[in-house]
């Protein structure tokens, strides 16, 4: 772990980016609270525009950024630009970093205190503002930008970008909730 104010100063920059250059689609993968959702999702984070669809049950998600409206299957509504990202939902939450509670800001949760290059993977530790005893983590592709993960004890994000050969599913190290893993049969 690095825990130069250069180095960490840099690596912040690149993960505020989040791959602003990039269109992607991914399986977006969010826990909570013993809470655990599958979507397919669209972003263009230079655009500012995305689309999520749950797996579990097919409704829908997106954004327009001209209009500043929020389109789901119950309806629109239209969002002030305070709001934005930062009422992005869980599953668009690592296109737009800004919309994690990561950063520091009077609103965060959490700020970056180490961060460390492993690969081409850079991943920033972070520290609860009221509790320094709780950690979490925030993982993004040192080239793109591009998250890929923020792990807290409390909440999970992870993004899959590739499909992979049948490698028996996907193992995230630890989970966070209630004690509850991952449901049969969700991989």
């Amino acid at each position: 772990m690095d825990t130069s104010p250069e180095q960490l100063a840099i690596a912040i920059g690149k993960a505020m980016n989040g791959g602003a250059g990039t269109s992607y689609e991914a399986l977006s993968l969010c826990q909570g609270g013993g809470h655990v959702e599958r979507y397919a999702i669209s972003a263009n984070p230079r655009g500012f525009t995305w689309s999520a669809t749950r797996l579990s049950d097919g409704s829908t998600q997106s954004f327009d950024p001209r209009t500043l409206t929020l389109d789901t299957d119950a309806g629109q509504r239209v969002m002030s630009i305070e709001q934005i990202p930062r009422s992005f939902p869980e599953s668009v939450q690592l296109a737009f970093p800004l919309s994690l509670p990561i950063w520091g800001r009077d609103m965060d949760n959490y700020h970056p205190m180490a961060m460390e290059v492993k690969g081409a993977d850079t991943t920033l530790l972070l520290r609860h503002r009221a509790d320094p005893t709780i950690f979490g983590s925030f993982t993004f592709e040192t080239e793109s930008g591009i998250a890929k993960s923020y792990f807290t004890p409390s909440e999970v994000r992870k993004l899959e970008r590739e499909s992979k050969p049948d490698d028996g599913g996907i193992d995230f190290g630890f989970m966070a909730g209630h004690g509850q893993s991952l449901p049969p049969g969700v991989r």
